[in-house]
């Protein structure tokens, strides 16, 4: 899509700057052009992880049981971006309260998403520790 560093501050700048002029004249646009601001920013950053998301999709062909692994962490990762950008948009609406329960909605989320990558673990380290007879 040929993001680059100069557009994304560019429409960041101009949507901040016509919230925060438009804010005293007619308050009721200040929602919709912050929502829109992050909507194309987001938009901007999905094409921006295209090529990691198609990286990590090639290693996790060639890894054996890497798939999973890695489809429970960009699940995760997913998870924690998209509840940062809407905490954020919470706490700019004023509700900070909701912000901090998505949040900690989110956290539980990803702490259940990946408890089989934990027991995973837990079971490969117990395998180590019986071949070394301990």
């Amino acid at each position: 899509m040929g993001f680059d560093t100069y557009k994304l501050c560019g429409v960041a700048l101009i949507s901040s700057a016509a919230v925060f002029f438009l804010r005293n004249i007619k308050k009721e646009y200040e929602v919709p052009l912050t929502l829109a601001g992050s909507i194309l920013l987001i938009a901007a950053a999905f094409g921006m992880a295209e090529p990691i998301v198609g990286y990590i999709g090639d290693l996790s062909e060639a890894l054996p049981m890497a798939g999973e692994v890695f489809a429970v962490l960009m699940r995760a990762v997913g998870i924690a971006m998209l509840t940062r950008v809407a905490a954020d948009i919470c706490r700019d609406m004023g509700t900070p309260s909701v912000a901090s329960s998505l949040e900690l909605t989110a956290r539980l989320e990803i702490v259940v998403l990946t408890l089989p990558l934990i027991s995973l673990l837990l079971d490969s380290i117990r395998a180590l520790f019986a071949e070394a007879g301990l």
